[in-house]
Parts: C-alpha cells; structure tokens; sequence
C-alpha cells in the first residue's frame, strides 16, 4: 500500500473517450483535430478542464484533468476568448466525455463550468453523481487510498504512474 505522501493527487485524461477509442487510422478518418485544451470529430466539440476532488484529511485535492462535451458556441466562445481577460466572464455547461476510473456513473454527466483567463476551465460534476458527490463532500484518506489502488493496484514499484496520462480505463 501506498504511503499517503505517495498517493496519486493528478490524473489526466488524453482525449474525449470517444477519439482516445479510435486507432490513429480511424481519427484521422474521421477527422478528429485537437490540442491541449480543444478538441472535435463528427461535429461534437470538447473542452479540457479539471475536476478537483477536496482531499477531506488535508487541506488539497485530487485533480482529474478530463474532458467534457459542450455544444459548439460555447467551445468557439471560449476559443475567441482564450487565455483573454473575457475567458473569465464565461461560464456554461457541459457533459463529462470521460469514463473516470472508480467512478461508474462519471461518463455523460453534467457538469458546469467556469473559465478562467489564467488556468484550466474548472469543471463542476453534477452532485448526483457519486464523482459529483465526492467533489461536493471531499475524499477520507481511506477513499483516497482505494481510488490509488484502483488507478494502480499494488505496483509499488513504479511510484511515478500517477503522472501518467490516462485515455479512460479502457485506455489504462
């Protein structure tokens, strides 16, 4: 088991689960275009942002850098406004375009967001979900240990995988 020092705090995701899926062939294909932060295929638009999950035993948090759906004008919005002064006033909604390891009912749920001129949109998981919830009310250490054990299992011997990227669990 890991020391809690040693226990994974950052987590991301490569790409929407819908392009990760797909062979390079198969995105190329299908036209799948995307940077750090943008991201589109078959006319649906993505944004990456973060998910902070309070650690409820500390004052931190866990980070899942992930991606969400949002309908085009939000996307081409916030692409005009990137990284500007207007990126702060902004603000809209979302659905999580992630499967988040753990979390079972993760993919496809809402999220609100805000953007920021000088960081990654902030993403807000709908409190229904048990990702949401854990947003909402923080993670004990004994979660905490449990999520690292799900991302890793019991490999101790590689201390760096949580700074791995992660596709999804499909991609693990």
């Amino acid at each position: 088991m890991a020391d809690d020092a040693e226990l994974c705090r950052d987590i991301q995701m490569k790409l929407p689960d819908e392009i990760w899926m797909l062979d390079p062939l198969e995105r190329y294909r299908r036209g799948a275009v995307w940077t750090d932060d943008f991201a589109r295929m078959d006319g649906r638009t993505y944004l990456f942002g973060v998910v902070e999950v309070p650690l409820a035993y500390e004052d931190d948090c866990f980070t899942w850098g992930c991606w969400i759906e949002v309908d085009r004008s939000l996307h081409d919005a916030y692409l005009e406004a990137f990284r500007t002064p207007t990126a702060d006033r902004l603000t809209g909604e979302g659905l999580l375009a992630n499967d988040i390891p753990g979390y079972e009912d993760a993919m496809g749920a809402r999220v609100s967001v805000v953007f920021a001129s000088d960081r990654r949109p902030a993403f807000a998981v709908d409190a229904s979900t048990s990702l949401g919830m854990d947003q909402k009310n923080g993670l004990t250490l004994e979660d905490h240990r449990e999520l690292d054990d799900i991302l890793f299992g019991d490999d101790e011997e590689d201390d760096e995988g949580c700074e791995e990227d992660f596709g999804s669990e499909r991609g693990v």
